[in-house]
């Protein structure tokens, strides 16, 4: 029995593991499936909520939706004789309310993961593994390793998906974008709200 201890701890270490830095897979808007759409004005939106989570980014849509944060993908497409800029001349709305558009900065903020948080890991430190050979143990001091390790690996892993999440979110940013005559677009916008409203796109009275 004593000497099955040593591996429970070890298999408690690994199960550990589970809560380990997670990767970031990218949502590609021009790839998505659109069914809820709108029309103003000659502009032509389409949009597709929680593509998050329907991409597999189960953690990120964890923290969107604790922060009460709606990331969504839209495809815009200007039927229209002129150009229209997004914020100035054409705005979204989430039901009645007007959607405030966040910058790639402030989604990933919201949804991104912690990298500080993996320092838990370091609590580690002090864990030992024994083995024993007959009369003697042998120690062996696993946690020194392992501590900073799995530390320094999961904040590292866990910024390098952020920093894949905030290209990407740069990359299809809306805001100010200009929509010229003719032109398709696809984007990623994010704002706050709780429900999950009818969203759609109303050109500003001059």
């Amino acid at each position: 029995m004593k000497k099955i201890i040593p591996v429970l701890k070890l298999l408690v270490i690994v199960l550990i593991i589970d809560s380990c830095a997670v990767s970031y897979h990218p949502l590609r808007p021009p790839v998505l499936n659109y069914s809820a759409t709108d029309s103003e004005n000659g502009i032509e939106l389409a949009y597709k909520y929680d593509v998050l989570r329907a991409r597999g980014n189960t953690r990120y849509a964890k923290h969107a939706d604790k922060a009460g944060l709606k990331v969504v993908s839209v495809r815009l497409i200007n039927h229209s004789d002129s150009s229209y800029i997004i914020n100035r001349d054409l705005q979204f709305y989430s039901g009645l309310k007007q959607c405030v558009l966040l910058s790639p900065d402030e989604i990933k903020r919201l949804a991104g993961q912690s990298p500080a948080t993996h320092l838990f890991y370091l609590f580690l430190i002090p864990t030992n593994l024994y083995i024993k050979h007959g009369s003697e143990t042998e120690t062996f001091p696993i946690g020194l390793i392992l501590g900073p390790g799995l530390a320094i690996g999961n904040m590292l892993y866990a910024s390098h998906a952020n920093d894949n999440m905030l290209n990407e979110l740069i990359y299809y940013d809306l805001n100010h974008k200009e929509i010229k005559k003719g032109e398709t677009v696809y984007g990623i916008i994010g704002f706050r709200d709780h429900d999950y409203n009818p969203i759609t796109i109303k050109l500003n009275k001059k």
